[in-house]
Formats: C-alpha cells, structure tokens, sequence
C-alpha cells in the first residue's frame, strides 16, 4: 500500500500567520517520520572493538 509521490517534490514548507507549520506539512512530515527506511539505517562498523572494551 504505497502512495505514489508527486513528480516534483515539495521543497519548501508553508507556515500561517500566527507562525505555524501548515497541516499539510505536518501530515507530511509525520508521514514520513512513521516510514522506517527514512528514519532507520544500519551502522557499517563493528562497535564492540576491542579498542572500546576496558
């Protein structure tokens, strides 16, 4: 259930008068904030070195 995304990207994000970030722009952002290959990577470094460990 994926949602196509428009061709042309929205760049810039759209505030009302009393100085808030536009609903549409909150939906958006949480949208993606909820998507885990945008909000997750996987570290390439083995962090139990030995270096570390004392």
């Amino acid at each position: 259930m994926r949602k196509n995304s428009p061709r042309q990207r929205k760049t810039t994000l759209k505030w009302t008068s009393d100085g808030e970030l536009s609903a549409i722009d909150k939906a958006r952002i949480l949208e993606r904030l909820t998507n885990k290959e945008l909000t997750e990577c996987e570290l390439s470094c083995n962090i139990s070195s030995p270096s570390l460990e004392k």
